[in-house]
């Protein structure tokens, strides 16, 4: 697989200026009235997501996804740091400035020094029956298209070489039936604090439909054991998986998101 075709995401952690007395609502209400405002760089997308459930429940993260790491890189260097593509962008875009300075008096903006991760894909499930597009869609006349985003750590079982795990998984993946309207990629970091460790991302077409598979932590529905139960490669490729590496889920540290804002498609 060439690495750098393959799309770079990066996640930022968000947190709200509490001390000024800030509550989530405030927040929300701006990001989706005038945050979404504010523009993408071109070819990427930005989705704002608040955890439902799992290690950061009711806390936000910044999810940016760009097309490959040529598009990525040319405004963001693998310090963080915004590069002088970067700068004239938003020198051309006055009123995003303005925007996201207000966003600031809400809350951080995912810039440093602000923790976060730079993933490149590894690799995704190419017939996961998710439609393309974005995880955040305003369609008018209708309520806001809102996914789930699952963020997954995984580790290495001892004496695992990291080439040998992202081998499997490369040379595996057409094995994985995701549940319909799930996609799975699995991601690597490449800068920031979870930098050459891996996570499972999962892209869920809405609530309703997690909940109809995993209604809470760790529980699955009669649905979910029909589908695995009708799946068995699959099963058979995770248990392979989990002789070399963590799986996505308990114990390991996750949690499941929601899109409550965004912008670029």
């Amino acid at each position: 697989m060439n690495t750098a075709s393959q799309a770079i995401f990066s996640l930022h952690y968000i947190g709200l200026n509490l001390k000024k007395g800030v509550t989530e609502a405030d927040f929300e209400e701006f990001v989706r009235q005038r945050g979404v405002q504010i523009p993408a760089y071109p070819g990427w997308r930005w989705t704002l997501l608040k955890g439902l459930r799992g290690e950061r429940e009711n806390q936000y993260l910044m999810l940016y996804a760009a097309p490959n790491s040529q598009f990525y890189a040319r405004y963001i260097a693998e310090s963080g740091e915004q590069t002088a593509e970067a700068q004239n962008f938003w020198q051309q875009h006055p009123q995003a400035l303005a925007l996201i300075a207000e966003w600031k008096t809400y809350a951080t903006f995912a810039e440093l020094p602000t923790l976060f991760t730079t993933y490149s894909l590894l690799a995704e499930n190419s017939n996961s029956s998710l439609a393309e597009g974005a995880n955040y869609q305003v369609v008018a006349g209708q309520q806001p298209r809102s996914r789930v985003v699952g963020i997954h750590n995984l580790a290495l079982r001892a004496g695992v070489k990291p080439h040998t795990f992202e081998q499997f998984i490369i040379d595996n993946i057409h094995r994985v039936e995701d549940y319909p309207g799930w996609k799975f990629h699995l991601l690597k970091g490449q800068g920031g604090n979870r930098k050459e460790q891996y996570a499972v991302m999962l892209e869920i077409e809405s609530l309703d439909s997690l909940n109809s598979f995993h209604p809470e932590l760790d529980v699955s529905t009669e649905k979910a054991l029909t589908f695995v139960k009708a799946h068995q490669d699959t099963e058979r490729m995770y248990d392979e998986w989990r002789t070399m590496a963590s799986f996505s889920g308990a114990p390991q540290l996750y949690t499941d998101y929601l899109a409550i804002a965004g912008n670029g498609q």
